[in-house]
């Protein structure tokens, strides 16, 4: 594919595989040793967990970086571009950069089949590879065991959480999807885990003999006595008053710290981390589509891929802490295949009002559909399309309310789009 641009590229892989996912490590595997690409960076991160994994990833590049380290990032999926799939540094890859790593991988495969999250995990690699990066922090986009960046053997494994999510991929239960992320792991080798993982994880963890580093049990979060800081606490280190992210939920960045922290650690030569290092990294640590404040209109519209029970009732204490006396309206859509009611159930104590949105393509629910979803006791206003259904969040609310925008990665993206043109007017 000569002078093929990235959407040529984007356009191919989605096509060259008969389906888009294939479970099963063996022609990745086949493809990243072809190129060299195992290990893929001075030492490794992989990051799996129903949620949480974009913004432990993300805090955990900000404080490596801070640190004086060149990281690279995997982050899935994206929510506006591709490019937001593969960061070093934190920015985005070029297109320049994005074409010739698929060309590199399209080169290497020969005949073997490859999915577009399998192009799409290799491209990562020999992008971090080629620009020598020093970690390389991969998320994982489904399950663990059989995810494309579990051909790496990452020197620490994270699992953020474990939820009801993908069940016709991982599993009926918590235990089954647990044991699926926990997959990520290996022998002897340092983990970190979010505060609320299945038995199956633990089991895991114990059977290959790991270092076990949890939230709540080797590391705390600490709520600061004004209520406007928070705190890390460790046998490594102790920052007692850490300003929030705004953005990222303090629990995701204690596991971000710790898992830098043990990075950083055996890098050698390693310079002191303070305080001060990890709160400015911190405050400059961001993530499209997480917790996205845009003020629009005297309203704070808050964006947020939220799509599952446990998201929901995450994203719920969230809200909770950081708005607990202002009006919530929820622009709220989802795809057939997902437990709307649970997802409802869960934000529903902090939701003021309803606005049902479209959501395009065939596994998208219409607004209509949407509102006939709704739990006992739930009302919700059917109002279409994105655009109307914003304009109407905005007409029927006071400045000052917030207006969240949650329910899908395609729906978030449609609301960052329209909100931006709004700022431009």
């Amino acid at each position: 594919m000569t002078s093929a641009t990235l959407d040529d590229w984007l356009e191919y892989i989605e096509r060259v595989h008969p389906r888009d996912i294939e479970m099963g490590l063996q022609r990745v595997t086949v493809v990243a040793e072809r190129m060299g690409l195992l290990v893929p960076a001075r030492r490794t991160v992989i990051v799996a967990g129903t949620n949480g994994k974009g913004s432990t990833c993300v805090a955990t590049e900000a404080v490596l970086r801070q640190l004086g380290w060149r990281v690279g990032t995997t982050l899935s999926p994206h929510v506006s571009h591709f490019s937001e799939r593969v960061r070093i540094d934190a920015e985005p890859c070029s297109d320049e950069v994005l074409c010739a790593g698929f060309a590199a991988v399209e080169a290497a495969r020969g005949d073997i089949p490859l999915t577009y999250f399998e192009f799409s995990a290799l491209l990562a690699l020999h992008c971090f590879k080629a620009a020598a990066v020093d970690v390389a922090i991969l998320e994982v986009g489904l399950g663990g065991r059989l995810d494309a960046f579990n051909v790496v053997s990452a020197d620490v494994a994270v699992v953020t959480s474990i939820g009801l999510d993908h069940m016709e991929y991982l599993g009926a239960d918590e235990e089954q999807i647990g044991a699926e992320k926990a997959g990520v792991m290996r022998p002897h080798q340092q983990v970190v885990l979010g505060p609320q993982v299945s038995h199956s994880v633990l089991a895991r963890a114990a059977e290959l003999h790991c270092s076990v580093h949890q939230c709540g049990q080797t590391f705390f979060v600490d709520p600061d006595s004004d209520g406007a800081h928070w705190g890390y606490r460790s046998s490594l280190v102790n920052f007692p008053g850490v300003a929030p992210n705004m953005s990222l939920a303090s629990v995701n960045c204690a596991m971000g710290i710790h898992a830098a922290l043990l990075v950083h650690a055996s890098l050698g030569n390693a310079p002191a981390v303070t305080q001060e290092v990890v709160a400015k990294a911190l405050a400059q640590a961001s993530l499209p589509g997480r917790m996205e404040q845009i003020s629009a209109g005297g309203r704070d519209f808050l964006l947020d891929v939220a799509h599952n029970p446990a998201g929901a009732r995450f994203l719920a204490a969230e809200l909770a802490r950081r708005y607990p006396k202002r009006q919530l309206t929820a622009v709220f859509g989802s795809l057939r295949d997902k437990d709307t009611g649970g997802v409802v159930a869960g934000l529903a104590e902090r939701i003021d009002q309803w606005i049902g949105v479209d959501v395009p393509g065939p596994r998208g629910l219409s607004a209509v559909e949407l509102a006939q979803r709704m739990p006992p006791g739930v009302v919700c206003t059917a109002a279409g399309g994105i655009d109307s259904a914003l304009q109407r969040a905005r007409s029927e609310t006071s400045p000052g309310d917030v207006i969240l925008v949650c329910g899908s990665f395609t729906l978030v993206d449609a609301a960052r789009s329209h909100l931006q043109q709004w700022l431009a007017a």
